[in-house]
C-alpha cells in the first residue's frame, strides 16, 4: 500500500543488539515525503474486549520534530490488535500505531507518549504507562517520485484563508466534482463486523447491505495489495477505479450511520447482531448493538485500504461523521466522552490521507454550540490540520418554521466564530447560485474565507436522477435531469465562486442514496462535472470574483476580474455586459465537451451564444 511500516520495538532491539544508541543518531529509519509512514509499537497485550478498555484507558501519542525546529507535529495513535487485523480479524495483540504522513523532507525526531488512567484517551491526564513511554527515535525522509492522478504527487490539501483548498506540493487550488452518494458506501458485506439492515421505501423493505457487484469488472489487478483476506475489497476498488476514470475526484461517505437511514455503517464493536437484522429505523443500535467505548480494529483496518487506494486514484476524501438521525446520540449540547473518543479514533486512523474533510453531520440538528466545539477539538488533536465543514439542509430549523437551517446555522459559525473552514451546501436547485455566492462573499467579508461546496441537491426525492441511456432507466420514477444538473447545480456553483459539487442520488430515483451501487447511473453527469472542471483549473480562477447578478443579464452567471470575464448562458442567446474599456476579445465553449467552438467579437458589449438551444460560456479576454 506504499507505506513504510517501522516495528519499533523491533528496530530498537537491533540497536541496542548492535551496541548502538539512539542519542547517537544511529539506526535512521526511512520514509518518503507524504507518504504513510506507519510506526508500530509493542505494547500491552490486550483485547477489544478487554478490561480495561485500551481504547479508553491509553493514550498513545508521538511528537515529530524535524531538524530546522519545525514543524513539530503530536500525532494521536491508536490499538491496532495484532498489527494486520484487517486480514486476521484478531481482537487481541499487543500493537500499537501510528501514521505520519512527512510533510518536509529531512531528518525527523520522533518521541513517543504512552500514559495509562481512567479515559485518558480523551483527557489531558494519566501516568506513564510503560513499554514504548519515553522512547524517542529517528526518521529520515526523501523526495518520492510519485506520479498524477495520486495525491502523493501534489502533497497536502491545505487550507490557506482563500476560497479554494489549495495542493501544499504544487501550488495549485482544489476544484471538487464528486460522488455524494450511496452514503453508506461502506456498508459493504467484504468488511468485517458489518451486519444486514433493511431500508423502506413506501411499504417496501429492502436490502442495504453492498456487495458492490456492478463494478466487478472495473477491478484492475494492479489495486491487488489494497485487497484483504486472500482477495476481498475487489468490487468496491473497482467502483472507485471507475469514478477515477470517469473524470470523478472526490467519493462521500459516512462513517456512523446507527439509527439513521441505513443503519449499518458504524466503527464501533457490535455486541448484539440481532439489532442490526431488524429494520434499521426501528432499532435503537447505539443503545442496545454496539460497545459505545471499543471499536472494530479489523474492519477499520480494512476502511483504511480502501481510502488508501482512493488516494491512489486522486480521491478526496469526504467523512461524513454523522447524519441527521444520529448526531444527537452523543449529546446535544455538550462535548461529551464518546464524542471525543469517536474523532480520536478517526483521526489517528485516518488523518494522515492527504485530501480530507471532517463533515460534521450530513443535515444537523444539534446546537450550535456543539458544532463550535466539536471543530476545536477536531483542530484541537488532528496534526493535520485538515478541512472542516458543516453540512446543513435547506428545511425549517425547528417546529413551526420553514426558515432555512443555514440561516440559523452559518451566521453564527461564520469567520472567527468558529474553527470551520467552510460549508458543505444542501440546497433546492434554484438557490445554488444565489447562496453558494452569498456565502462566498460573506465568508470573505467575515475575514476568514470559507470553502464553500455544493454537496447535495434538491429535496430527498430526486437529486441527480439516473442517465437515460442507463440500463436501468425506467423513466417512471424521476425523468433524467442532466441539462438542469449542468446549470443549475455544475456551473452554477462554480461561476458563484464554490469549490465545487457532489452528486446526490434521490431516494425516488433508480439506484438511490441508499442501495446504489453502480455509478455508471450518472456517468453523464460525471462527464459534464469532469468538463467544467478541467476549463475551470486551466484558467487562474483564484484571480475570479463572482459578479453582480445584473452584469450579464437575467438567468446568466458572470464570474471575471478587469482582463478576464466568464459568462455561462443556460438558455444561450444574447446578453449585454458592463465591460470597461476597449480591446475585448471573446470566444463560445460548449459545456458539454470543453471546446471553443468559435470566437466572438465584442460589440458595444454585446454578446452572442451560436443559438438557444443549449447553454454556452463565453470567454472574454482584455
Amino acid at each position: 500500500m506504499h507505506n513504510t511500516k517501522i516495528n519499533v520495538a523491533f528496530a530498537l532491539l537491533c540497536f541496542l543488539m548492535a551496541g548502538v544508541g539512539l542519542a547517537m543518531g544511529q539506526g535512521t529509519v526511512t520514509g518518503k515525503k507524504w507518504d504513510n509512514t506507519t510506526l508500530d509499537f509493542q505494547g500491552p497485550a490486550t483485547s477489544e474486549l478487554a478490561m480495561p478498555n485500551p481504547f479508553t484507558y491509553y493514550r498513545l501519542d508521538v511528537t515529530f520534530t524535524h531538524e530546522d525546529g519545525h514543524p513539530i507535529m503530536v500525532v494521536p495513535g491508536y490499538y491496532a490488535a495484532d498489527g494486520k487485523a484487517g486480514n486476521s480479524s484478531a481482537n487481541t495483540g499487543n500493537i500499537w500505531r501510528v501514521h505520519f504522513a512527512a510533510p518536509k523532507t529531512g531528518t525527523w525526531k520522533y518521541s513517543v507518549s504512552f500514559k495509562a488512567g481512567e479515559m485518558v484517551a480523551v483527557q489531558d491526564n494519566g501516568v506513564s504507562a510503560g513499554f514504548m513511554d519515553g522512547e524517542e527515535g529517528i526518521l529520515h525522509i526523501s523526495n518520492a517520485n510519485y506520479k498524477l492522478p495520486d495525491n502523493r504527487a501534489k502533497g497536502r490539501l491545505q487550507y490557506v484563508g482563500k476560497r479554494y483548498l489549495k495542493w501544499a506540493e504544487i501550488d495549485r487550488p482544489f476544484l471538487k466534482t464528486g460522488a455524494d452518494s450511496p452514503e453508506n458506501m461502506l456498508h459493504y458485506a467484504d468488511f468485517d463486523g458489518t451486519l444486514d439492515a433493511y431500508g423502506k421505501l413506501g411499504k417496501q423493505y429492502y436490502r442495504l447491505m453492498k456487495d458492490w457487484a456492478p463494478h466487478q469488472g472495473d477491478y484492475e489487478p494492479s489495486a491487488a495489495e489494497y485487497t484483504w483476506k486472500n482477495g476481498k475489497g475487489k468490487n468496491l476498488l473497482g467502483a472507485i477505479n471507475y469514478l477515477s476514470k470517469v473524470g470523478v475526484n472526490a467519493i462521500s461517505f459516512l462513517t456512523m450511520s446507527i439509527d439513521g437511514d441505513d443503519g449499518g455503517v458504524y466503527p464501533h464493536l457490535v455486541k448484539d447482531d440481532s439489532v442490526f437484522i431488524a429494520r434499521s429505523q426501528e432499532s435503537r443500535s447505539w443503545i442496545n448493538a454496539v460497545h459505545q467505548q471499543r471499536f472494530d480494529c479489523s474492519k477499520l483496518d480494512q476502511w483504511e485500504r480502501i481510502f488508501a487506494y482512493a488516494e491512489s486514484k486522486g480521491m478526496f476524501l469526504h467523512f461524513k461523521t454523522f447524519e441527521n438521525e444520529n448526531v444527537w446520540l452523543m449529546g446535544t449540547k455538550e462535548l461529551t466522552m464518546e464524542r471525543k473518543l469517536y474523532y480520536r479514533e478517526l483521526i489517528a486512523r485516518y488523518a494522515h490521507h492527504l485530501a480530507l474533510n471532517w463533515n460534521l453531520s450530513e443535515e444537523t440538528n444539534v446546537d450550535v454550540a456543539l458544532i463550535k466545539k466539536t471543530a476545536s477539538y477536531i483542530r484541537l488533536i488532528d496534526p493535520y490540520q485538515n478541512h472542516v465543514v458543516q453540512h446543513t439542509f435547506p428545511l425549517g430549523h425547528g417546529k413551526g418554521t420553514q426558515k432555512p437551517t443555514y440561516e440559523y446555522y452559518y451566521p453564527n459559525l461564520v469567520g472567527q466564530q468558529s474553527e470551520l473552514t467552510g460549508a458543505s451546501l444542501q440546497l433546492q436547485v434554484d438557490d445554488i447560485y444565489t447562496e453558494v455566492k452569498r456565502w462566498v462573499l460573506a465568508s470573505a467579508k467575515s475575514g476568514k474565507p470559507w470553502v464553500v461546496a455544493n454537496d447535495e441537491q434538491g429535496g430527498a426525492g430526486v437529486g441527480v436522477t439516473v442517465d437515460e441511456n442507463f440500463p436501468g432507466y425506467t423513466g417512471k420514477m424521476k425523468l433524467d435531469n442532466r441539462d438542469m444538473v449542468r446549470d443549475k447545480v455544475l456551473w452554477a456553483t462554480f461561476m458563484a465562486g464554490g469549490a465545487g459539487v457532489e452528486y446526490y442520488y434521490g431516494y425516488d430515483t433508480e439506484q438511490n442514496d441508499l442501495n446504489a451501487q453502480d455509478h455508471r447511473s450518472r456517468e453523464k453527469k460525471y462527464q459534464d462535472a469532469a468538463v467544467a472542471r478541467k476549463f475551470f483549473e486551466s484558467i487562474d480562477v483564484e484571480s475570479l470574483q463572482p459578479l453582480d447578478d445584473a452584469y450579464a443579464g437575467k438567468g446568466n452567471y458572470a464570474l471575471g476580474n478587469d482582463s478576464l470575464v466568464l459568462i455561462y448562458m443556460p438558455k444561450g442567446g444574447a446578453a449585454s455586459v458592463q465591460l470597461e474599456g476597449k480591446n475585448w476579445k471573446g470566444m463560445v465553449v460548449d459545456p458539454k465537451t470543453g471546446k471553443t467552438i468559435k470566437q466572438i467579437s465584442i460589440a458595444g458589449n454585446k454578446i452572442s451564444a451560436p443559438n438557444s438551444s443549449q447553454d454556452w460560456v463565453v470567454v472574454i479576454r482584455k
